[in-house]
């Protein structure tokens, strides 16, 4: 038998007012820190994922293009070689490799014109994060018969007051010759998630490479997609060493990582990292005042048990051991009232968005939130042990108890 758990199981039924305030009161401070724990780093891991997502739709998590390409719209056509397969083949943890192409042009409508750059990609998935930006209309087609159709970013559209179904020209500057001219119908805008990408129009690949004059197998550059998201600077550098080695092209070639590409706005994510964990520290400390505040109580109350049961020979490990049981209870409901409530808030906001965003400011119409069983389960865990473990601490008390004295109070 357990004779530390049986009193501690005993004593809780029969604590005094003081007591189960103080007890209601670490309880309530348990699942309220859990709570906004388990919902910050949610929304943390939300972010991430939502914008990364997007940022992928874009660039995909490597680019590998020429130098002097890379941040800009100039034509610098790349073959797909053998040479090129096998830097690709020799590189671990990439999952797939497209090809895309890029032209500069210039927009035109009934209300104006403006500069923007037309990317070609060979197919958007419907249920890709790119297809959840989108504000109005659909996606273009990538199928069998190729359509002249693009997606434009919403402040462009806004600019040149232009509709899903409206027509636009393209003008596209040609060396020593006129200006080419094509028509494209728009059908669909997407949100622009404030300053990233305002000028990139998506299209069908086949559409960018008859604009350049290109072949099917001629591209821009090269989008790879990499299977653990928290190396995709690993594997870049790890294509750069494979392209020096072993590239056989005249390009100047380069892989990057879209971290890189987007510094700016991984450098905005990361300050989240540190508000995240700031407030997780906070929660931690206010459960942790909380907990030993009603432990001291609960050990000063039953100051004169200790004492008794000092007499009849109980040692100062297992007496200790009595309040841990019953501060574990405490964490144990605490824990799981809190984690109900954030779990619930959690799917609430996942399944309707009732919590908005000014898109421009933070990329998202609405609060992101992502969370795995395994990330609540390792929340819980660490919290659990480190607060025992303190609480622990704190039952050390338990040995400056003097029997004597102890059984004479009241």
């Amino acid at each position: 038998m357990n004779l530390p758990l049986f009193i501690a199981n005993r004593t809780a039924k029969s604590s005094t007012s003081t007591q189960s305030t103080m007890v209601r009161i670490a309880t309530a401070a348990v699942a309220v820190s859990i709570a906004v724990m388990t919902i910050t780093l949610a929304v943390v891991f939300g972010f991430k994922k939502e914008i990364y997502a997007t940022i992928s739709d874009l660039s995909s998590d490597i680019t590998i293009t020429d130098l002097s390409a890379l941040y800009g719209a100039e034509i610098r056509p790349i073959k797909r070689s053998d040479s090129l397969e096998k830097v690709f083949a020799e590189t671990e943890g990439v999952t797939t490799i497209d090809g895309y192409a890029m032209r500069g042009s210039v927009i035109r409508s009934k209300s104006g014109a403006t500069g923007i750059v037309i990317k070609g990609i060979p197919s958007l998935d419907p249920k890709s994060a790119m297809a959840r930006t989108l504000i109005d209309g659909t996606l273009p087609r990538t199928e069998e018969s190729r359509y002249k159709e693009l997606i434009l970013p919403e402040n462009v559209a806004t600019e040149l007051d232009i509709a899903v179904g409206d027509r636009v020209e393209l003008l596209s500057i040609e060396e020593q010759s006129l200006p080419s001219r094509d028509i494209f119908k728009v059908c669909g805008i997407y949100n622009t998630m404030g300053d990233m990408a305002i000028t990139i129009a998506l299209t069908d690949i086949r559409n960018v490479q008859k604009l350049n004059g290109w072949d099917y197998d001629t591209f821009s550059g090269f989008e790879a997609d990499v299977a653990d998201k928290y190396s995709v600077e690993e594997v870049a550098e790890q294509l750069n060493w494979n392209i020096f080695d072993h590239f056989e092209g005249t390009e100047n070639l380069s892989a990057v990582a879209a971290s890189q590409m987007y510094a700016n706005i991984f450098a905005w994510l990361q300050t989240h990292d540190i508000n995240a964990a700031v407030i997780i520290v906070i929660m931690f400390v206010v459960a942790l005042f909380n907990m030993v505040t009603a432990l001291l109580i609960l050990l000063f109350e039953r100051t004169r048990m200790v004492g008794i049961l000092k007499s009849l020979g109980m040692n100062n490990r297992s007496i200790r051991e009595i309040f841990l049981y019953q501060a574990a209870r405490i964490v144990g409901i605490g824990l799981t009232i809190g984690n109900v409530v954030a779990i619930v808030l959690i799917i609430i906001q996942k399944y309707t968005g009732v919590i908005k965003l000014d898109s421009s400011a933070y990329f998202v119409s609405h609060v992101p939130v992502s969370i795995g069983v395994v990330e609540i389960l390792i929340i819980n865990t660490i919290f659990a042990a480190a607060i025992l473990s303190l609480l622990f601490v704190a039952t050390a008390i338990v040995s400056r108890i003097e029997p004597a004295e102890s059984v004479k109070y009241e």
